[in-house]
């Protein structure tokens, strides 16, 4: 399973390239879905991957517009995706980040699924917020510099507020702590 990319030509090349030395396991291709573009810019930032220009040019067109960047996610990603099938390719790989309706969107115009996309619900993709390589939200265990804890709520701008259990306080309380983003991580 690759790494995500957006650029078809370099997944044909690395597959051409593992042909000519041998390697005839399948290779199954990553694929990040455009679900919104701070999303997007990090982690194609985070990631290392790159953006083909006409690409990048097109997202910060739509920067402001996180509908329009949906509908573009929707269409890019199917357009990618026929276009490995076309290939040869027969199996995808989507990083969702618990984010659906994108990727129904694109099964539903490949004609692999039917209205999937209009059962998808992401009522809970605003209070989501990326830390380091995962997802947090509300209900979440992280862990900081202050001990590990239970995420209560995520505010604007990222901020979590964040009840520690590793401290006991008196009559029992848990101390709450209020730290942004990128002070915490996900514990698994």
């Amino acid at each position: 399973m690759t790494q995500m990319f957006f650029d078809v030509e370099v997944f044909k090349t690395f597959v051409h390239e593992c042909r000519k030395i041998g390697i005839m396991c399948p290779i199954v291709p990553g694929l990040m879905c455009i679900n919104g573009y701070p999303g997007f810019k990090k982690m194609t930032n985070f990631c290392k991957t790159r953006v083909p220009k006409s690409l990048e040019d097109k997202m910060d067109s739509m920067a402001e517009d996180p509908d329009a960047v949906k509908e573009f996610g929707v269409e890019f990603g199917r357009d990618l995706c026929q276009e490995l099938l076309d290939f040869g390719v027969e199996v995808l790989h989507f990083y969702t980040l618990n984010l659906e309706k994108v990727v129904y969107g694109i099964t539903d115009a490949l004609g692999i699924t039917d209205n999937l996309v209009e059962k998808s619900n992401e009522a809970d993709a605003n209070s989501m917020v990326a830390v380091g390589s995962a997802w947090a939200r509300p209900g979440d265990k992280v862990k900081s510099i202050y001990g590990e804890g239970i995420v209560k709520e995520i505010r604007t701008g990222g901020e979590a507020v964040i009840e520690i259990q590793s401290w006991t306080l008196a009559y029992g309380q848990q101390p709450t702590a209020f730290l942004q983003k990128g002070s915490y991580t996900k514990v698994f």
